[in-house]
């Protein structure tokens, strides 16, 4: 079965749109969504209600509990907090009632897709490092592990119990023996060096991944939030992806 799979579109429409677009170049017969619909951006109603339009599974993120005032934000940097509190006042009565069915995990054909780690997946866990990733690969028993929250994307194998790997390139086909845990990194919000919006193709019965990086308009996006009164700080971050 080839999947796509995506997280952290951050309310960036423009993105979101783009990857969408991407995808239709794939035969695709399942669409995951790992989370973070919004936060940061401005197109919050837009992104949700696409989101629920072009997904078979959505699952809800940490700026998402916190816009349906499940959680506080006091564990958000200053600009976080700002942009989830305007987020707040414009989130329609319609994006609220769809994110309040949302999970926080889900497991089909020997895959788990989480938002931040299986670890404990409402704690919102960040995998940044192989000793996360050696955590996380105790708890889930899949062969794969789809995941999102740092919006830096990357591939980690594991052999029987060895320690895990990160892979180098930006595809990669499981090894017998081997399982998988893979962030697929940020559609609206890239923070690893790269602005382009990401998302990633599985191939279930090849047991192959692969990272897609698209391009998209950032200006657009930024005139937004600039109209918006978003903080400069969150509108000069999307050109370097950071």
């Amino acid at each position: 079965m080839l999947y796509g799979i995506f997280s952290d579109i951050h309310s960036n429409l423009a993105a979101f749109e783009a990857v969408l677009e991407s995808m239709r170049a794939f035969p695709l017969e399942r669409r995951i969504c790992l989370g973070d619909l919004v936060g940061y951006g401005t197109d919050v109603n837009e992104c949700v209600e696409l989101a629920k339009e072009n997904t078979d599974v959505c699952l809800i993120g940490n700026h998402d509990s916190v816009a349906l005032r499940w959680e506080s934000n006091l564990a958000f940097n200053p600009y976080a907090k700002r942009a989830i509190e305007w987020t707040q006042e414009h989130l329609s009565e319609s994006s609220q009632n769809y994110m309040k069915t949302l999970h926080y995990m889900h497991e089909e054909n020997d895959i788990c897709f989480v938002h931040a780690s299986p670890v404990s997946p409402a704690e919102w866990i960040y995998i940044t490092d192989l000793e996360d990733a050696l955590d996380a690969f105790d708890h889930f028993s899949t062969h794969y592990c789809f995941v999102g929250h740092t919006h830096s994307p990357v591939i980690v194998a594991m052999h029987d119990e060895e320690i895990p790997k990160i892979v180098e390139e930006n595809s990669y086909t499981r090894l017998p023996g081997e399982r998988l845990l893979v962030n697929v990194g940020s559609v609206g919000q890239p923070r690893d060096r790269d602005p382009r919006a990401c998302w990633c193709l599985f191939d279930s019965e090849k047991g192959s991944v692969e990272l897609i990086r698209v391009p998209y308009d950032i200006h657009l996006t930024q005139e937004r939030m600039r109209a918006a009164g978003s903080p400069a700080f969150l509108i000069d971050r999307l050109e370097v992806g950071r």
